[in-house]
């Protein structure tokens, strides 16, 4: 900024030279003057010069004004706050597109450990439909895009088909939700908009193509974190292949509310607090 200033100070100087020499060489005398040759005066002999010296003491010391101190301005440059690039992408198509998301997720700071408990196939398109189910307060029954856990829910045999799940059950989840919470927002949000297009493509798909997937994926964001809470332990009943609530007023609730239950206080509320971040950073703009 300096040396620029610099060149254009140096540029007006220039300028200015130029214009005092154009007026300079197209001066030109007024009309109506004329000019007058004035005698050169007479010198007087200095003998006829009568000289009166006043004695110096008695003349008063005149101090002359110090000249005025040089201006010094100094010019102090306001940091400016860098631009925003946003990242143009050349994306994939939807169906080749899971290397890509893959590669994404992989670089980032705990991405090995996600990339083990994401499914590797149609990635995009199980995000998709199991946002939209979440929305509904449902929950798929096979698209699913992180791999269930392969542990069974522990119960305890309380009577004739009357059982108690177990506090060790809600560890199956944990491993999922330490990776998940560990993401970075604000990485995994630059992410997701990146790759929006293919987002709404599958939502397109399937049967979605005039509504907008941010606020799809908001809304089950907020049944999520809205989501009601019970106190367990839990008893349950088994009355064919799966368990259900012995409770009624639990096994009313919505299949995301109970799946919240199944994770087990502490992972909720820690999965809660991750989504409310995501959310702030989806609908800023």
């Amino acid at each position: 900024m300096a040396n620029k200033s610099l060149a254009i100070i140096a540029a007006i100087a220039v300028i200015g030279l130029l214009f005092l020499v154009y007026l300079a060489a197209t001066f030109e005398t007024p009309e109506g003057t004329r000019t007058v040759a004035i005698e050169a005066p007479v010198p007087i002999a200095p003998a006829a010069v009568e000289r009166i010296v006043e004695p110096t003491a008695l003349l008063p010391t005149v101090n002359e004004p110090a000249p005025a101190p040089a201006v010094v301005r100094t010019i102090v440059e306001e940091p400016v706050a860098p631009a925003v690039i946003e990242e143009v992408v050349e994306l994939p198509t939807l169906n080749l597109s899971d290397a890509f998301v893959l590669t994404r997720l992989g670089a980032l700071e705990t991405g090995a450990t996600l990339l083990e408990l994401l499914t590797s196939e149609e990635l995009i398109r199980r995000f998709v439909v199991f946002v939209e189910n979440v929305s509904q307060g449902s929950l798929p029954q096979l698209e699913y895009p992180v791999r269930r856990p392969q542990q069974p829910m522990a119960v305890r045999e309380v009577d004739a088909n009357l059982f108690e799940m177990q506090t060790v059950s809600y560890q199956r989840y944990t491993p999922l939700i330490d990776a998940l919470t560990a993401v970075d927002p604000d990485q995994a949000v630059a992410i997701y908009r990146i790759l929006r297009p293919l987002f709404q493509e599958a939502f397109a798909e399937i049967g979605y193509a005039n509504r907008n997937f941010d606020e799809v994926l908001i809304r089950a964001i907020d049944n999520v974190v809205g989501a009601q809470t019970a106190e367990g332990p839990f008893q349950l009943v088994k009355p064919k292949v799966m368990y259900v609530y012995a409770d009624a007023g639990i096994e009313s609730m919505t299949p995301v509310e109970k799946q919240l239950l199944r994770m087990g206080p502490q992972n909720a509320e820690k999965l809660k607090v991750a989504l409310a971040q995501y959310r702030e950073r989806l609908a800023a703009r």
